[in-house]
């Protein structure tokens, strides 16, 4: 009785266009700046690119923020625009915050500063 389903060599081949076509939907990015002029990172962030049905989603999954856009260009501007609006909420929030975002605003805190 046959066990094995694929030849070893089917196995590599298959497992190399597996990879192939995740990282060519996935990536990881470095963020370098928000793009505004009171905000500066005190060290980059990496945030997530997928590719899905000809648009970008740009996200950064420790807060729960991410943006749709045509381009990788447009949607790291909008996730910018979205990260900035979060931290600026969460700082001038007047009441107290829930367990959830106070872990986001620490998390911004870490390498968001102010100019």
């Amino acid at each position: 009785m046959q066990t094995d389903i694929l030849t070893e060599e089917q196995y590599k081949d298959f497992s190399k266009r597996l990879i192939e076509s995740i990282e060519h939907r996935y990536k990881s990015i470095p963020l370098n700046s928000l793009k505004h002029p009171r905000y500066i990172l005190k060290r980059p962030v990496y945030i997530t690119l997928e590719t899905e049905n000809d648009k970008v989603i740009a996200s950064l999954d420790d807060i729960e923020a991410f943006a749709y856009a045509d381009t990788e260009f447009e949607a790291i501007n909008l996730l910018c625009e979205d990260i900035i609006s979060l931290y600026e909420d969460l700082k001038e929030s007047g009441e107290p915050l829930g367990l959830l975002p106070s872990k986001w605003l620490q998390y911004l805190d870490e390498f968001i500063e102010r100019r």
